[in-house]
């Protein structure tokens, strides 16, 4: 990925958004302790059902070791954590200004500052 196709971070993560992105990447590590998280990874994402879209949504995953020098370039670092944004223009405008927030029974959501 050439730095010149990283498309720069927008957006701030509150206080509880880094504290459930924690917890994840504990459960992550627990599950693939052979290949654990090295980065984390925000996008945006389109769930579907029967190939029909039902809604859109932050998407919070991670890279794991294994793929660290793969994606070394596009890290990039938001409120302290390293991240790799991985969308496209069209979706980064969706994060412009907003904090990416998460609430328990609602998960991980876009908010205004």
């Amino acid at each position: 990925m050439p730095q010149s196709d990283v498309l720069p971070v927008n957006f701030t993560i509150s206080p509880e958004a880094k504290n459930a992105i924690a917890q994840i990447r504990r459960e992550y590590d627990a599950q693939f302790s052979d290949d654990p998280a090295a980065v984390l990874c925000v996008g945006w994402g389109l769930y579907s059902r029967d190939s029909k879209p039902q809604f859109e949504n932050v998407v919070i995953s991670f890279y794991p070791q294994s793929m660290l020098a793969e994606v070394s370039r596009g890290i990039q670092e938001a409120s302290g954590l390293h991240l790799v944004f991985f969308t496209t223009e069209q979706y980064r405008r969706k994060f412009a200004g907003k904090v990416l927030d998460h609430a328990e029974g609602r998960g991980f959501f876009l908010r205004e500052r």
